[in-house]
């Protein structure tokens, strides 16, 4: 089994289903710490990838699980900065605060958002176990048209609320309330088809999840404070 020091097992797991061998995991984990120990140099993503070599290249575009080569000047900041992230979303940013993470040319929606407190993740996952994967991704996309509303290229929507204030106490009150009211019209409509109680289910999960996790986060700001 392949163990390098800065990939989790996650991201390895998913570099082999992606087709690379023991030896391009290690070598990519080595690009991958070179390159994030330039980041925090403040060297741009764009400026370290110019400086890769075909090859290098060719190593981050097949890790990652792109299509197409990696056109270098054809990518905003924040493609070029999520090529340098783990498979497993680790390091990932959402620049724009749109909740479509852009990976090299191409976009990925992603729930909970990867500028969301870890403590929304740990809700997430405790509400979801058990949860099929299709109920899960279609759950995914719901919240996130919830939060960020139904994108159109090239139509403007109404920018979403910073992190700070979607996950705070008042963030997350409006969220279900609106959640619960989209709910009540689905009904209104279906009834109480499965999909409408797989929400409901869920909705009641993801709540008490997240109040147990600003519960237990205030309590651990609160000892942290100094005397």
């Amino acid at each position: 089994m392949i163990s390098v020091s800065n990939l989790s097992s996650e991201s390895i797991a998913l570099l082999q289903v992606r087709g690379q061998s023991d030896q391009q995991v290690v070598d990519f984990s080595v690009l991958l710490e070179k390159a994030n120990i330039q980041l925090e140099q403040d060297v741009s993503a764009k400026e370290i990838l110019s400086e890769l070599t075909a090859d290098e290249l060719k190593l981050v575009q097949n890790s990652v699980g792109l299509a197409e080569r990696i056109d270098v000047d054809s990518l905003s900041n924040e493609a070029a900065i999520n090529l340098f992230a783990q498979p497993d979303k680790t390091g990932m940013v959402d620049l724009n605060n749109d909740g479509l993470v852009e990976i090299g040319a191409g976009k990925m929606m992603t729930f909970p958002p990867v500028n969301a407190p870890e403590s929304v993740q740990r809700a997430w996952d405790d509400a979801t176990e058990g949860m099929s994967e299709q109920d899960k991704m279609v759950m995914q996309l719901h919240m996130h048209t919830m939060i960020y509303g139904i994108q159109i290229e090239g139509v403007s929507t109404p920018q979403a609320l910073s992190p700070e204030a979607q996950w705070s106490e008042n963030g997350i009150k409006q969220l279900f309330e609106n959640l619960r009211s989209a709910l009540e019209f689905s009904v209104s409509l279906d009834g109480w088809d499965r999909f409408n109680l797989v929400k409901n289910d869920f909705f009641d999960k993801f709540e008490k999840g997240l109040e147990e996790q600003t519960s237990v986060d205030r309590s651990l700001a609160d000892n942290n404070e100094p005397v």
